[in-house]
Formats: C-alpha cells, structure tokens, sequence
C-alpha cells in the first residue's frame, strides 16, 4: 500500500459513510500509482479511468436514516421518452463506446451514466460485433426544416441509387418514420426486388448511414432474429435471396408496436422500421399492404462510388441532423393525425405512418395522397374478385330489392356468383364459405330451417354493409343504389 493509501486506512475510523471516504482517496493513490508506472498511458486515460470507476460509485450511493449506503440501482437502456425530456443513445467519438444524451427540456447532459429524477440510466449491454456495425450519431443539432432534411435525404438517395422521384419520395420518408418510430402503431417497410441488385445494395448501404438504429443483416432465420437486443428499435436492413414464409410471419408480428414477442421466458420488443432486399416478392397478404414496393431495374446510369470513407462522412453529417429532427418531432407526431378516410381501409395504415414522418408541415403529408395514388388503385381493383366484396355487394343488391325482407345465405351466394361471373372470374362461390364470411363480416343469420339459414334484411344490415362496403373499398357503390356521403 502507498504511504497515502496506508495513511488514509490507519486515520479514518470504520463507519459506513467514512469507509467511502477511503476508499475514495485510495483510489486517488492507486491512480496516482499507476500513472507513474512504466506502463502508464496519457494523463488523461488516468482521469478518464478516475471518472469511470470512482464517480459513478459515489454517485450511486444513498443514505438511509442510520446513516447507512445502500447502492442505487442503475437501469440499463437504449433509450428512454419522457414527457418533455429523452435519453437517446450515441456513440463517444473519442473511444467508439456507447453512451447516453439526456435532454431534460432546456439542456443536454452526456456521460455513461446519467441521472433523471433520481434514477440512474446506462446504456444496455450489447454484443460487440453488433455495436460495430450500428449506425449511432455523436451528439445532436438543429436539422433546419423538416422540408429542408427531406430534401436534403432526396437529393442523396437521388443521387447515389438514382431512382425514379416517386421512390426517392417514399425511402426518404421511410428514413423519417424511424426517427419517429414510436407515433406508429404499425411499422413501415420497403421491399427492394429486381434484377439490378448493385443498385439495390447501394440503397441498403445509404439507408445505413441515415435510419435509426440500422442494422445490416443476411441469412436471417426467425431464431437469429429472436437473437437480437430487445426495444432498441432496430431499422432491420435485411438482404438475403429468399424470405421463408415463417420469417415473414414474424416480422409481421414485431411490425406491431404493442404486440411483443414471447422468448425464452420473456417478451421480446422488435418493433422498428424493416427494409428487405431480395430476389422474391412477398406473398402474405398480411405484409403487402405495410410494405411498399421499389423495384430495381437496369439503367445505364454509372452510379456514384459509397465507399467506407463517403458512408462515414454521409452518417456523420446527417445522423446529429436526424436526431435533432427527433427531438423537436416526436412530441408532434404522437399527437398528430391524418386524414385517411379516402384511401381504401388495408392501405390506411401505411398512409397514416408516412404522414408521420412530417408532422410539422401540412404540405408535405398531403403529397402522400399522390405517392400511393397509385398502390390505392391498385387495392381497389384487386377487390373486384375478393370474397369479401363480393358478399357485401350481394347484400346491398338484395337491401336495394327489399328492406324488411328475409333472403337464404344460398340465395345471396348466388347473387354474389352472377357478381363474380360478370367480372370475368371463373371460381364457384360455395355457400357454406360464403356463410361463414358473412358471420366473420359481423352480420347474424336468423336459425336454420329446411332451406338453409336466412338473413333478415333491415335498416341496421344495410347501414353496416355500406359501412363496410366504404371500409373495404367496395367498387361501384352507387350501381347497388348506396350513395357514398
């Protein structure tokens, strides 16, 4: 022991709040110990080692009544929101560790450990290999206008994968949405499929650089995917040349902000923005209507060099941006909403997410009624031959013949095959599954007598059939005589 350490040991009496007193400057004297040994580094790794390990013990302690320490627990985080404060985490330029920004409303506090109304939060632990390849910001500041940094991520995806404006439009609002990712209660998705797959790997890497949280990944299965940190609200850049039906199942499952994810006796939280980089298109219905669809194409445009030095400089200029487009958005996107009544019901949800992604400018989200103009067409049409269409047309039909009437489920799954033929459509409507969608559709059939079961065709059956009818994106409303107010 050094003659301080020893001096401190023989002078100080043995009392819980003394002993931490001595235990402090013996710290001090073991740094000073090591800082003139041969293998000492710079003074300022003794007194960022000082700070790391004695300060935060201090810091950590309370009394209680007797006069007695006991230790206050920290809690491990990725990153908290509180009304009017956050805690994000960053990465330390100098030493490449993670650690934490508090912004408690008027000022910010960065550190390994820092307090907030008297709890103590670090950062999560996490796999080595895992934090080298997350994309993290240093610090945070002002991004202009959310006009500004949308155009200024437009003109860089224009650029580096050179897409039509319409794409450009939706990956930029994609980037957004993930600094944004808890005002949604469903998460966004691109699909980037098509035969160009350099340009689709250029994408990926951009995307890289400005989403938050972003985490490249291929040969994913459902249980590497379970592998990953809980709620660290992940931008999953998956590219790999199929996804098996049981991995999409599961990214439907975490694209649910409020739904978790049982593993291995806990709850697993994958909730995050995904885009997913492969040869096929996806199939679930389910995943179709969350996902929008980029496709790749060969052109003969050379496309600009991303290479490592160029990932960092893009990252290290827009990730401060997005987090502070973070901070001054995300109480405003919470609280926001956005009119989405016009478009047909599966697709309202992914109107509702890119309209989050500019909760500050009315403008801006009006444009994304013209982005998915398109993709809301198409819906539509693909309703013609659905089976849920077509048994609330034939409702309708049979509501226009005779309110206050009684008709057999037979009778309207014949209705409902006339509809279906005219349309070019070659499968036979079985009145059993008919039946069964009707019941699923929420109308009640009266009890079963010699001819079948029966629908008794009042004002509340029509009223809910055109409510679905409008819900559902039902063509030709007014050839059934309903009238969309």
């Amino acid at each position: 022991m050094t003659p301080v350490g020893m001096y401190c040991a023989a002078r100080v009496p043995s009392t819980p709040r003394r002993n931490n007193v001595a235990a402090f400057f013996f710290g001090l004297a073991f740094a000073a110990c090591v800082y003139r040994s041969s293998e000492c580094g710079t003074k300022a790794q003794v007194i960022h080692w000082f700070r790391e390990r004695l300060l935060p013990v201090k810091l950590n302690q309370k009394h209680d009544g007797d006069g007695c320490t006991s230790p206050t627990p920290r809690i491990a985080t990725f990153g908290e929101v509180f009304d009017g404060a956050s805690i994000e985490l960053i990465r330390d330029p100098a030493t490449e560790r993670p650690c934490l920004l508090l912004w408690d409303g008027a000022m910010e506090t960065v550190g390994s450990v820092v307090e907030f109304k008297g709890r103590f939060y670090v950062p999560a632990p996490m796999d080595p290999s895992l934090l080298r390849e997350l994309t993290l910001p240093t610090h945070c500041r002002p991004h202009g206008s959310t006009r500004e940094l949308l155009a200024d991520i437009r003109k860089l995806i224009g650029e580096f994968v050179a897409l039509p404006d319409k794409f450009v439009s939706l990956a930029a609002r994609l980037v957004l949405v993930s600094w944004l990712i808890e005002a949604v209660g469903t998460s966004p998705g691109l699909t980037v499929t098509g035969p160009d797959v350099l340009r689709g790997n250029q994408l990926l890497s951009l995307l890289h650089c400005l989403c938050r949280h972003p985490i490249r990944m291929t040969g994913v299965t459902p249980a590497q995917l379970c592998s990953l940190p809980t709620a660290m609200g992940f931008t999953l850049l998956i590219s790999q040349s199929t996804i098996s039906d049981k991995l999409q199942a599961l990214l439907d499952d975490a694209s649910k902000r409020d739904q978790k994810i049982p593993h291995k006796g806990g709850l697993l939280d994958l909730f995050g923005c995904q885009v997913l980089h492969s040869e096929t298109v996806l199939e679930s219905a389910r995943s179709s209507f969350r996902f929008l669809q980029i496709p790749m194409l060969p052109g003969s445009q050379n496309l600009p060099s991303l290479d490592l030095t160029t990932r960092r400089r893009i990252a290290a200029d827009f990730q401060p941006r997005l987090l502070g487009f973070r901070r001054a958005n995300l109480y405003k996107a919470q609280n926001g909403q956005f009119d989405t009544s016009g478009f047909i019901f599966p697709l309202r949800q992914l109107v509702q997410s890119l309209a989050t992604a500019t909760p500050d400018d009315a403008d801006l989200q009006a444009e994304v009624v013209d982005l998915l103009h398109e993709e809301d067409t198409d819906v539509r049409s693909a309703k013609w031959i659905d089976l849920s269409t077509t048994v609330l047309e034939a409702v309708l039909v049979a509501c226009h013949q005779g309110i206050g009437t009684v008709i057999y489920v037979g009778e309207l799954a014949a209705i409902a095959q006339e509809i279906g033929t005219r349309r070019g459509q070659d499968t036979e409507v079985d009145p059993g599954a008919f039946g069964k969608r009707l019941k699923l559709l929420g109308f009640a059939t009266e009890p079963r007598d010699a001819k079948g079961f029966r629908l008794r065709l009042t004002e509340e059956v029509y009223d809910r059939a055109r409510q679905l009818a409008d819900d559902f994106g039902v063509p030709q409303l007014k050839a059934h005589g309903v009238d969309k107010e």
